[in-house]
């Protein structure tokens, strides 16, 4: 047929290797060792060749999940989130639990607050007709809801009175303070 191309003129296609594959994941994002580990897998690489491509990124510093959970931690605190939240969103990239512990105990008091005044400005704003009491009791339960402690969502809203039921502010087995 005449439109045809003659398969001597096409080249064969070239595989992709897993290093290529996970420097154009990298590229998009970061992405912690689980992460990029998984998708490499996904990918159809073989367990050897990966953590071998994973040896090799780490060595040439472009993997490092203590950098990533940093990161993260940051991302979450500028955005108003507490520590319980910080941990989940860790632990959901797949990032281990001594660096993720090794990263929250360099934590800022500082940088908790700022975050906490974050959270309860924007709180106060969603909430701001409501009755004092009813006010309050949402306003807690949205701090709750970013991942701060009983005890700092009572202290940060004191301010705003009215009577609470602490019992209907806390699910069961929800932490009540701020590890």
């Amino acid at each position: 047929m005449p439109w045809e191309v003659p398969s001597s003129s096409v080249g064969p296609k070239k595989a992709k290797t897993a290093h290529t594959v996970a420097l154009e994941l990298l590229n998009r994002r970061a992405l912690s060792e689980d992460e990029l580990r998984q998708k490499l897998l996904k990918r159809g690489f073989g367990s050897k060749e990966v953590e071998q491509e994973l040896s090799r990124l780490r060595r040439a510093g472009l993997v490092s999940d203590l950098e990533l959970a940093r990161m993260v931690v940051r991302s979450k605190l500028e955005t108003g989130h507490g520590r319980w939240a910080l941990r989940v969103a860790l632990r959901q990239r797949g990032i281990d639990v001594k660096v993720s512990e090794r990263v929250l105990a360099e934590l800022d008091p500082e940088d908790e607050d700022g975050a906490l005044s974050r959270a309860l400005e924007k709180a106060l704003r969603r909430y701001e007709g409501e009755e004092a009491s009813l006010r309050r009791q949402k306003v807690v339960r949205y701090l709750l809801g970013r991942g701060f402690g009983l005890a700092a969502a009572l202290r940060a809203t004191e301010f705003l009175g009215g009577e609470l039921d602490e019992e209907a502010l806390v699910e069961p087995g929800a932490p009540d303070e701020t590890p």
